[in-house]
């Protein structure tokens, strides 16, 4: 591997923001973008009430497709374990949260870790759509498929950054994390809140009421977005999502 693949895109991340002894970990997705997706999100969680957040870039991402093709789900788990233990040397309480992919981690890492809280935002328990299921075949025959990753730079303002493709295999990872995270739903008791766009054409519609349902929290709730689909970048829904997390960690810290 050469160095250039190492170089790590401009704004792609990680971001941290120091703040007070409440930490917030927010977990991006896996469809190709970066933490600059979660950027505005943690800013404002910042801004607003002064929480520490730190929004960590996962091996692979932000560097290149080919990175990303090589790095196993073990370097996923091994960077998110070494941010929750950054985090607990500054703050008392500890929320983890995520988008899509990050989302399924962030029920992972509350099945077992001893934190305050959990949420996730427009979290899969599948996708939507005959794709995935035809990426065992199609990994014989090419290795990447396309992003658009124009399209999402010009209805981001130039905020979007992340690959103009993705290799297959990360649908392979990315299922074996669905898979382990419904496996271990039952483990997870910390208080709890779920997001999910009416108009996400990406993950299976049911996917926020299967994790609401099998979620051990004796606190939990479930949030619909009205006007989201699947992104989480210049989202329509951005100041309900900001205002209804802060209510959720001032319930659970305070």
């Amino acid at each position: 591997m050469n160095n250039q693949s190492k170089v790590t895109l401009s704004g792609a991340g990680p971001f941290y923001f120091n703040g007070n002894d409440i930490g917030v970990i927010i977990i991006h997705g896996g469809g190709g973008g970066t933490c600059a997706d979660l950027k505005p999100l943690g800013e404002d969680l910042n801004k607003k009430k002064g929480y520490t957040v730190h929004i960590p870039l996962l091996p692979g991402f932000g560097t290149s497709p080919e990175d990303l093709r090589i790095t196993p789900l073990s370097a996923w788990k091994k960077a998110l374990e070494k941010e929750i233990m950054l985090i607990r040397e500054k703050c008392e309480r500890i929320i983890v949260g995520g988008h899509s992919m990050g989302g399924v981690f962030s029920l992972i890492v509350a099945s077992n870790n001893n934190i305050d809280g959990v949420f996730t935002i427009s979290a899969p328990i599948g996708l939507r759509g005959f794709a995935p299921k035809l990426v065992p075949l199609l990994k014989i025959f090419v290795k990447y498929y396309p992003i658009p990753s124009e399209t999402f730079k010009q209805e981001t303002n130039g905020k979007w950054v992340g690959y103009d493709k993705i290799p297959l295999n990360s649908i392979g990872k990315f299922n074996r994390l669905i898979k382990e995270m419904k496996n271990v739903l039952g483990d997870i008791n910390c208080p709890a809140i779920f997001f999910q766009g009416r108009l996400d054409s990406v993950i299976k519609k049911n996917s926020m009421a299967f994790i609401y349902e099998n979620a051990n929290s004796k606190v939990k709730k479930k949030v619909w977005l009205d006007h989201n689909d699947h992104p989480i970048l210049c989202s329509p829904d951005h100041d309900e999502i900001v205002s209804t997390l802060i209510n959720f960690i001032d319930e659970v810290c305070n």
